[in-house]
């Protein structure tokens, strides 16, 4: 993510001192030996110039930019930075005063001011880094206390305090669901943890990206499998390949393919066309580890029961065809039989290897498992990730609409950048359908929310609707595991 800050002062040279390396700064300083003294610090673009002048903030990337921090020393051109930032739509703007009396005037713009220098910088920070909500020094700034919030692409996420000892910090305390935990070697850190912290200075950069840092995940947060029906031509040409590239593009470990049991097949024609369709499976694996599971009866039946029994982190089946009620009609199918077993879903259309991702942004819980999701993908498969946030009418909504829709795509950009994949943002009013269908031309997977089983074709609601309109794949995701 950009940052821009108006100011190469000693605010600013604290700051950079702590930012997190997802954030790309610019710095903007009528001074050049500012700009050179602050080098040293971390990488950062420097512009001479006025920071209060739109010309120097377009030219600094204002437009992609997330965050402005004004921290010049002189308050009429750190309140005008702030309120061009405004003007721009962005969502963190962050002021420092320099003379205590300008307080108010920021204020009145609705931004955060802060002041003085190292008191302001921690401020800044906590504001800047969403899983860091606290930051306090003791011990004459020999130590320090940070608190975090444990995300579930969290590295240490699951784990148990005794697996990541550290000779440098210890977990002082654990706030989960309002109740204090103290905590032992045996604790096991959950998502939504807010764990406190306590640690050298000195380690400040190791425990911060110990606790902030972010992993991909997916599918293993539900399974180490992806599965797979091979019942004839089209499966092989279509289905497998897909579920394939997902194993090798993804965390999953491996390929189970459920197919009949040749030893228990009467038919002379069809054991040679099982047989024959395995040979070519072999072939196309490529590295790819497969696990084949024979089975007796229709494969489509024994597999559902395979789901539930095996460790299949993703259900990849063919996509519905046809269009309007007949396509309606084949989703509802599809999902009241897969959807149930809470794992996710791939429609395979063809449309791998991924190269382009979409993902609504959505601040529920269906919508940010979905996002984190898309994000895991985007990360392990190098696909560009495309946030898509839908505002609807203001009759239907109201004008607060906007606001959250914002709030959205700043928090899929801010997850996403934790692993190091950058989101374009897509806001767009209207219908939500026509929406996406028309941002989702020439994408290669949408990932979307499991829609409220058992789905009516009648009723399919917004994602019934969009598998029956969007050409690529899709990925559809339960709202919990």
């Amino acid at each position: 993510m950009k940052a821009i800050i108006v100011g190469a002062g000693g605010t600013t040279r604290e700051l950079l001192r702590r930012l997190g390396e997802q954030w790309e700064v610019t710095v903007i300083d009528l001074d050049s030996g500012r700009l050179d003294a602050a080098a040293g610090i971390r990488v950062f673009e420097p512009v001479v110039g006025d920071g209060s002048s739109p010309l120097i903030l377009d030219r600094s990337g204002i437009d992609d930019a997330a965050a402005l921090v004004a921290a010049s020393d002189d308050d009429d051109r750190n309140l005008a930075a702030v309120q061009l930032a405004l003007d721009k739509g962005l969502l963190r703007v962050v002021a420092v005063a320099s003379d205590p009396e300008r307080l108010p005037d920021y204020r009145s713009l609705g931004v955060a001011v802060y002041a003085p220098d190292q008191l302001t910088a921690r401020h800044v920070e906590l504001e800047m880094e969403p899983r860091r909500v606290a930051s306090t020094a003791f011990a004459q700034g020999k130590a320090e206390a940070l608190e975090f919030v444990v995300t579930p692409d969290s590295p240490v996420h699951g784990k148990k305090l005794r697996d990541i000892h550290s000779r440098v910090w210890v977990v002082a305390a654990i706030l989960r669901d309002d109740e204090l935990v103290v905590p032992s070697g045996a604790t096991e850190l959950l998502a939504g943890d807010r764990v406190t912290v306590v640690g050298a200075a000195a380690d400040f950069t190791g425990i911060v990206n110990t606790f902030t840092s972010g992993e991909s995940r997916f599918p293993l947060n539900y399974g180490r499998k992806v599965g797979v029906v091979l019942d004839s031509e089209v499966d092989l040409e279509k289905t497998v390949p897909e579920a394939m590239s997902l194993v090798r593009n993804s965390r999953a470990e491996e390929l189970m393919v459920v197919h009949r049991n040749l030893e228990a097949e009467r038919d002379p024609g069809r054991v040679d066309e099982i047989a024959q369709l395995l040979e070519k499976l072999e072939a196309q694996s490529d590295g790819v580890a497969i696990d084949l599971r024979p089975v007796d009866g229709h494969p489509h039946v024994a597999f559902r029961r395979l789901i539930e029994a095996e460790s299949v982190g993703v259900v990849a089946v063919a996509a519905p065809t046809g269009r309007g009620v007949v396509g309606r009609f084949r989703a509802a199918k599809v999902l009241n039989t897969y959807g149930r077993s809470r794992r996710p879903v791939l429609l395979c259309r063809g449309s791998h290897p991924y190269s382009s991702i979409l993902v609504p942004a959505r601040r529920t819980v269906s919508g940010e498992t979905a996002g984190r999701t898309a994000i895991d993908l985007a990360r392990t498969s190098g696909a560009s990730l495309v946030g898509v946030s839908i505002i609807a009418p203001t009759f239907v909504t109201g004008p607060e609409a906007v606001a959250d829709a914002r709030v959205a795509a700043a928090w899929l950009r801010e997850e996403a950048s934790v692993q190091g994949v950058h989101v374009r943002r897509k806001l767009a009013r209207g219908n939500p359908v026509r929406e996406i269908e028309r941002i989702a031309v020439g994408t290669s997977l949408a990932v979307l929310s499991m829609p409220s089983l058992p789905l009516s074709w009648i009723r399919p609601g917004i994602t019934g609707h969009l598998i029956d309109r969007l050409g690529s794949s899709i990925l559809l995701i339960p709202g919990e595991m």
